[in-house]
């Protein structure tokens, strides 16, 4: 349906906008086209994870914005809660970052089985 124009279009999008934050080597191009050929497509995927993408909000940081919120608007139980996920968080901040090394490569791997346990051994830590 868009073919060239969409590819014209989004190359256009990278060029117009902030490099630092829309970086075209950022992203994985797949093109498909059917057996027949009567149709294709292509798609545009990120290749960046959240822990090497430098414009993506640590989770931390985002708990701390939370926080700052529950503190205004004066619900405190709230605050508890965020201030301890906060601390625990940066308490197992090595710890959790390696694991996450290890479940991407499980994952690359397809060892699902490891990367079950992997997954909920992070999720105790944080």
């Amino acid at each position: 349906m868009f073919g060239r124009n969409f590819n014209r279009l989004f190359n256009e999008l990278f060029n117009d906008l902030d490099r630092d934050i829309f970086n075209p080597n950022n992203f994985e191009r797949k093109h498909y086209t059917s057996d027949d050929g009567s149709f294709s497509f292509t798609i545009y995927t990120s290749n960046t994870n959240g822990f090497n993408n430098p414009t993506k909000p640590s989770e931390i940081s985002l708990l701390k914005q939370e926080l700052d919120v529950a503190v205004e608007k004066q619900d405190f139980e709230k605050a508890v809660e965020l201030r301890d996920k906060i601390k625990n968080l940066e308490e197992h901040k090595e710890k959790i970052s390696e694991l996450q090394k290890e479940l991407d490569n499980c994952i690359k791997n397809q060892n699902f089985e490891k990367a079950i346990e992997l997954r909920d051994e992070i999720n105790s830590l944080k």
